[in-house]
């Protein structure tokens, strides 16, 4: 069963893309698999399954080590969003996310040089705390990961 949101703005969905707002930027809600989603605006097109760095005004783009250094709040894009258009991300849940290749399961995941990638290679400044993959793969696709409620972007390794 697709994720949908329970609360506090019922009717909207997940999936929904607009080149107007049809809520405030920034808006929270929950989602049916425990998680919750914020409404951003696109600074640069998103893709499907992108992990995404929000900033202070509720705008987004794909997350790589670079920008990880300028925002601490990531999400995950369950649809793409067009440059200038707004849509929701999810921040907290089960969703699915692009991972880089060869990467394990229930470790520790990090910002890559590629747009909207995570991997589980360690990068000193981009580690992605409260975001596991539940499955290891061989090849570079879109798994199911678990992000905890108040996953962020972390400086320093796990070792």
């Amino acid at each position: 069963m697709p994720t949908f949101i329970t609360s506090p703005v019922l009717g909207a969905v997940l999936t929904d893309v607009a080149s107007t707002a049809t809520v405030a930027t920034g808006t929270r809600v929950y989602t049916s698999d425990g998680g919750t989603a914020t409404y951003i605006r696109a600074l640069s097109e998103i893709s499907t399954f992108a992990a995404v760095a929000i900033f202070a005004d509720h705008t987004a783009q794909m997350l790589t080590t670079t920008n990880s250094a300028t925002t601490k709040r990531v999400g995950f894009a369950q649809t793409s969003i067009a440059s200038g258009y707004y849509g929701w991300v999810q921040t907290a849940g089960i969703v699915k996310v692009n991972l880089a290749t060869a990467c394990d399961d229930n470790v520790p995941l990090y910002t890559t040089a590629t747009a909207g990638v995570l991997d589980d290679a360690v990068v000193s400044t981009g580690l992605v705390l409260g975001v596991t993959s539940t499955v290891t793969i061989s090849n570079a696709t879109a798994v199911t990961c678990i992000a905890a409620q108040g996953a962020m972007i972390g400086s320093g390794d796990m070792d």
